[in-house]
């Protein structure tokens, strides 16, 4: 993800991605949000929901990433969010599988080179396959 987009996640919800800026041997946040621009708004919706409850201390976000084509959002160990938010972070990743990881755009899970799997628009994965 962009620096500008990982910064103002991480502005926004400071509680949330509290350790963004922790030791690299000590979290996986702190290498960033692994996955592409077009997830940013997937990403903030959820965390406008998460905050409050990270706010406490309750929760925090370990890693944003992208595995197997679709977005994964860890939190700490020991941080067990109640039944609601864990369905609001599934729905997040489930709607992760229908939204292009670059631009946002409506997307669909394909595979572009070896075992990789990409969320992408028609667009965007032509420009992928070119690339590769």
């Amino acid at each position: 993800m962009r620096s500008d987009l990982d910064a103002a996640l991480v502005g926004d919800f400071p509680y949330l991605f509290a350790l963004r800026h922790q030791d690299a041997d000590e979290c996986s946040m702190s290498r960033g949000f692994a996955c592409g621009d077009g997830w940013e708004g997937i990403i903030r919706r959820l965390a406008e929901k998460l905050e409050p409850l990270a706010a406490s201390g309750a929760l925090r976000a370990t890693q944003v990433k992208e595995k197997f084509g679709t977005l994964r959002f860890l939190l700490a160990r020991g941080c067990e969010p109640p039944d609601d938010l864990s369905r609001m972070i599934h729905e997040a990743e489930q709607e992760s599988q229908r939204t292009c990881e670059e631009c946002s755009a409506p997307g669909t899970m394909q595979r572009i080179t070896g075992r990789r799997w990409w969320t992408l628009c028609d667009p965007c994965a032509d420009r992928e396959a070119k690339h590769r």
